[in-house]
């Protein structure tokens, strides 16, 4: 049997370092996974209009938008509705974002009921916007939902902090580059989903907000 040539040192660095980067892409997938970041950016909102109760009003938002989208994601997954995890195959991504726009405009019905604070209605309308958006050019094209939803969060963050918002942005190009590094999107992909989010939810709180 032919044995191998042995790999030379900077070889075995080579592959080491690509394992590396390939470990660290994959984990920041999962910690800047959409449904986190969207969490992340109604806590955000809550926490700036304590006044109001906000902490409470991100809870119940969480709770009627958040959840059932990610229980719906997890009941298809495990009955083998989606190839991947990580929904990979475009048009396998439609159902998710048509319940997750049915999901956002209940949560917005409600919100209009109950008098919410108009920062959560203002989010809730970018939400709204970004899923239709992104639903519709995913009809064709697939774009980025991570980018979309770190892009939706450093948008607001920048809102309420210069620092924060700068923190945000910062996290938002890492998890840009591990989307690509991981090969689910190109570049191109990825800066979709941010400026989408960017646009609309400066949109929204312009508005609304």
């Amino acid at each position: 049997m032919r044995q191998q040539p042995d790999l030379s040192g900077e070889a075995l660095d080579s592959d080491e370092m690509e394992s590396r980067s390939l470990t660290l892409a994959r984990l920041l997938s999962q910690i800047f996974n959409p449904v986190f970041v969207t969490i992340a950016a109604y806590v955000l909102v809550g926490f700036h209009i304590l006044h109001e109760s906000g902490l409470a009003w991100a809870g119940g938002i969480i709770a009627v938008q958040t959840v059932p989208s990610l229980l719906y994601y997890l009941v298809r997954l495990r009955q083998g509705g989606f190839s991947d995890a990580d929904v990979s195959v475009r048009h396998e991504r439609n159902e998710l974002y048509l319940f997750g726009i049915v999901s956002v405009l209940l949560t917005i019905g409600l919100l209009l009921t109950f008098g919410a604070p108009r920062p959560f209605l203002a989010l809730t309308v970018g939400m709204l916007g970004i899923g239709v958006i992104c639903g519709l050019i995913n009809l064709t094209w697939k774009i980025s939902m991570h980018g979309a939803a770190i892009g939706a969060l450093a948008t607001l963050a920048l809102m309420y902090s210069n620092i924060l918002g700068i923190v945000c942005w910062v996290c938002a190009a890492a998890v840009a580059w591990a989307r690509v590094r991981t090969r689910n999107h190109t570049p191109g992909q990825v800066i979709a989903g941010l400026a989408v989010a960017a646009l609309v939810i400066a949109l929204a709180f312009l508005t609304l907000g």
